[in-house]
């Protein structure tokens, strides 16, 4: 059943029609990735959380085991976005899915035996950013064969949508699950997550793949990298895609959950407020997105959030109390939703629907496989001159570089 039915493909809708979640297929898909990046926004907080109460370990040791969760999306994503093009869309959603359900089983059973050591963290770890590897791809290069051209920054932020209310609901829940019944409770929410998720994936139709000469993956991998590397307009949303990845996502995400620990005397669990504030910002400006659909001049406009949030992460550094981080991280959700949107949709609107797959691979070996690299140096960095100098760095870093391509490319600025 890869081919779509004929009610659910984009060209049959009625043009007045304005919301990407009336095309069945991608509403199921949408409904499909609210369950995964719940889980997927979960391991990232319950990993760190596990490493540094759980299992008594320092801010060296969380970065080692949140590198070990997203190194194979360095290694995969590349071949699994050239993958994503030419099998089955659908059994390779389900299957990523499956291989990720089984891992997080894995790890409840180790936990439920006493045996869950650090090494089984690293390892599992691994597994899991194997099956996340595999199915990131997939998941945005659909968006775009979903929905009609018109609707695809509306799509786009729906997705992103999707991502926050995750993140709004995800950290928190994990926290109160845990606070409950202890780690088995993190692991078994993010359990039934999944196999509810399985059961829409049942019912999605996805389109056929075009028919093309076969060559080696990393042949096609090589091809997406060509073609971002021959656009100026891409290269620089690339760039600043990585920074933001090894820099400012690495230092939020990770590093600010030491510095509540180590500076803020807090548990570290507590990040899970943070990260639900920040996604509340994150939502609202994705809303404001879909609701204005092709805005003018997007390339400046995320350049500008970006600048924003780069200054709120340096701010976050130096904050010496919980309460102060409540605001800020608001702030960062407000700039990141636009972020976010506009640098996704400028990259697949000027990507070639043949080359979408491998792209969105490539954009995702950016955006997910640096962030643990830069956890990883980060991690070795806040034990030398501790977590919140390490990230007002990260934001200032940041702030330089967007703030340099903002000058220097009027291209990107009027980029549309």
């Amino acid at each position: 059943m890869n081919k779509p039915e004929g009610e659910d493909r984009p060209r049959q809708m009625p043009s007045e029609v304005k919301n990407a979640l009336a095309y069945p297929n991608y509403r199921r898909l949408w409904i499909n990735n609210l369950a995964y990046m719940f889980v997927s926004n979960a391991q990232r907080f319950a990993i760190g959380w596990l490493v540094l109460d759980g299992l008594g370990g320092d801010e060296t040791r969380q970065g080692m085991a949140v590198f070990m969760l997203g190194f194979p999306v360095a290694l995969i994503v590349m071949q699994a976005g050239a993958l994503a093009d030419r099998v089955d869309r659908r059994l390779l959603l389900i299957r990523s899915q499956m291989g990720l359900l089984v891992v997080v089983m894995a790890t409840l059973v180790l936990l439920g035996l006493d045996r869950l050591t650090y090494s089984w963290v690293l390892l599992l770890c691994v597994f899991s950013g194997v099956a996340q590897a595999f199915g990131q791809p997939v998941r945005q290069a659909l968006i775009p064969l979903l929905v009609p051209e018109r609707l695809l920054m509306n799509a786009i932020a729906l997705n992103a949508l999707a991502m926050t209310s995750s993140m709004i609901l995800s950290a928190p829940l994990v926290k109160i699950a845990g606070d409950l019944f202890d780690f088995e409770g993190v692991f078994g929410v993010q359990v039934v997550m999944l196999v509810a998720g399985l059961f829409v994936l049942r019912r999605i139709a996805t389109p056929p793949v075009a028919e093309t000469p076969k060559r080696r993956l990393i042949q096609e991998a090589a091809s997406a990298f060509r073609h971002v590397m021959g656009d100026l307009r891409l290269r620089v949303l690339f760039l600043l895609l990585g920074v933001a990845s090894v820099s400012v996502n690495a230092a939020v995400m990770v590093t600010m959950q030491a510095k509540v620990k180590e500076e803020l005397f807090r548990d570290s669990g507590d990040m899970a407020y943070l990260l639900g504030i920040m996604a509340v910002g994150i939502a609202i400006t994705s809303v404001v997105v879909m609701r204005k659909g092709d805005m003018k001049r997007k390339g400046g406009k995320f350049q500008r959030a970006m600048m924003c949030g780069s200054a709120v992460v340096m701010c976050m550094g130096q904050a010496s109390s919980f309460k102060q981080l409540v605001p800020l991280f608001f702030m960062m959700g407000l700039a990141g939703g636009f972020f976010i949107t506009m640098n996704q949709g400028l990259i697949q609107s000027t990507t070639p629907k043949e080359l979408m797959g491998r792209v969105m691979g490539f954009y995702l070996l950016v955006q997910f496989g640096l962030m643990p690299i830069g956890a990883l140096g980060l991690g070795w960095a806040a034990s030398l001159i501790g977590p919140g100098n390490v990230v007002s760095i990260c934001g200032a870093t940041s702030l330089l570089i967007v703030g340099w391509t903002h000058l220097a490319f009027s291209t990107i600025r009027n980029l549309d």
